[in-house]
Protein backbone atom coordinates (compact mmCIF):
# COMPACT_ATOMS: atom_id res chain seq x y z
CA UNK A 1 0.00 0.00 0.00
CA UNK A 2 1.27 2.89 -0.87
CA UNK A 3 1.48 6.44 0.77
CA UNK A 4 -0.67 8.37 -1.15
CA UNK A 5 -3.09 5.56 -1.45
CA UNK A 6 -3.44 5.73 2.00
CA UNK A 7 -3.57 9.21 2.16
CA UNK A 8 -6.80 8.98 -0.56
CA UNK A 9 -8.27 6.25 1.64
CA UNK A 10 -8.15 7.75 4.64
CA UNK A 11 -7.76 11.89 4.41
CA UNK A 12 -11.46 12.92 4.22
CA UNK A 13 -12.60 10.78 7.72
CA UNK A 14 -9.33 12.64 9.84
CA UNK A 15 -10.88 15.99 7.81
CA UNK A 16 -14.31 14.74 8.96
CA UNK A 17 -12.89 13.77 12.64
CA UNK A 18 -11.21 17.69 12.51
CA UNK A 19 -14.52 19.26 11.56
CA UNK A 20 -16.27 17.49 14.03
CA UNK A 21 -13.52 18.81 17.10
CA UNK A 22 -13.86 22.49 15.57
CA UNK A 23 -17.55 22.65 15.98
CA UNK A 24 -17.88 21.46 19.15
CA UNK A 25 -15.35 23.49 20.59
CA UNK A 26 -17.11 26.24 18.43
CA UNK A 27 -19.92 25.40 20.37
CA UNK A 28 -18.54 25.04 23.85
CA UNK A 29 -16.67 29.24 22.92
CA UNK A 30 -19.76 30.33 21.40
CA UNK A 31 -21.93 29.51 24.64
CA UNK A 32 -19.49 30.35 27.20
CA UNK A 33 -19.41 33.83 25.64
CA UNK A 34 -22.99 34.48 25.39
CA UNK A 35 -22.99 34.14 21.52
CA UNK A 36 -26.49 32.13 21.37
CA UNK A 37 -28.13 35.53 22.68
CA UNK A 38 -26.65 37.74 20.47
CA UNK A 39 -28.52 38.34 16.79
CA UNK A 40 -27.46 38.86 13.87
CA UNK A 41 -31.30 39.47 12.72
CA UNK A 42 -33.50 36.38 12.82
CA UNK A 43 -30.88 34.20 14.10
CA UNK A 44 -28.02 34.07 16.84
CA UNK A 45 -24.47 34.92 16.33
CA UNK A 46 -23.65 31.03 17.48
CA UNK A 47 -25.66 29.58 15.27
CA UNK A 48 -24.72 31.46 11.90
CA UNK A 49 -21.09 31.14 13.00
CA UNK A 50 -21.51 27.07 13.33
CA UNK A 51 -23.82 26.91 9.94
CA UNK A 52 -20.85 29.01 8.50
CA UNK A 53 -18.18 26.38 9.49
CA UNK A 54 -20.14 23.48 8.67
CA UNK A 55 -20.18 24.67 5.10
CA UNK A 56 -16.62 25.60 5.18
CA UNK A 57 -16.08 22.00 6.44
CA UNK A 58 -18.00 20.49 3.71
CA UNK A 59 -16.03 22.40 1.44
CA UNK A 60 -12.99 20.97 2.57
CA UNK A 61 -13.73 17.57 2.69
CA UNK A 62 -15.61 17.74 -1.13
CA UNK A 63 -12.04 19.54 -2.31
CA UNK A 64 -10.10 16.46 -0.12
CA UNK A 65 -12.39 13.77 -1.62
CA UNK A 66 -11.98 15.35 -5.57
CA UNK A 67 -8.31 15.70 -5.31
CA UNK A 68 -7.86 11.92 -3.66
CA UNK A 69 -9.85 10.61 -6.56
CA UNK A 70 -8.44 12.52 -9.24
CA UNK A 71 -4.33 11.92 -7.93
CA UNK A 72 -4.92 8.52 -7.06
CA UNK A 73 -4.70 5.66 -9.34
CA UNK A 74 -7.77 3.70 -10.58
CA UNK A 75 -6.90 0.46 -8.79
CA UNK A 76 -9.27 -1.18 -6.45
CA UNK A 77 -7.80 0.57 -3.04
CA UNK A 78 -8.42 3.77 -5.04
CA UNK A 79 -12.08 2.69 -5.52
CA UNK A 80 -12.45 1.86 -1.82
CA UNK A 81 -10.94 5.11 -0.72
CA UNK A 82 -13.46 7.10 -2.83
CA UNK A 83 -16.45 5.00 -1.61
CA UNK A 84 -15.22 5.55 2.49
CA UNK A 85 -14.80 9.27 1.30
CA UNK A 86 -18.60 9.48 -0.43
CA UNK A 87 -19.22 7.47 3.46
CA UNK A 88 -17.79 10.66 4.72
CA UNK A 89 -19.23 13.18 3.17
CA UNK A 90 -22.52 11.59 3.79
CA UNK A 91 -21.27 11.42 7.91
CA UNK A 92 -21.18 15.08 7.48
CA UNK A 93 -25.42 15.07 7.85
CA UNK A 94 -25.11 14.36 11.59
CA UNK A 95 -23.97 18.37 11.30
CA UNK A 96 -27.31 19.79 10.30
CA UNK A 97 -28.24 19.70 13.81
CA UNK A 98 -26.89 23.24 13.89
CA UNK A 99 -29.70 24.21 12.17
CA UNK A 100 -32.53 23.38 14.53
CA UNK A 101 -31.50 21.76 17.83
CA UNK A 102 -30.74 24.32 20.68
CA UNK A 103 -27.34 25.60 21.03
CA UNK A 104 -26.77 25.84 24.85
CA UNK A 105 -27.86 24.15 27.53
Amino acid sequence: MSGNSLLGLLAVWVGWAAGFLLLYALQATGCRAGWDHQMIGPISTLRLALILTTAAIVAVLLALSWKARRNGPASQLARIGALANGAAILATLCFAGVLWLSMCA
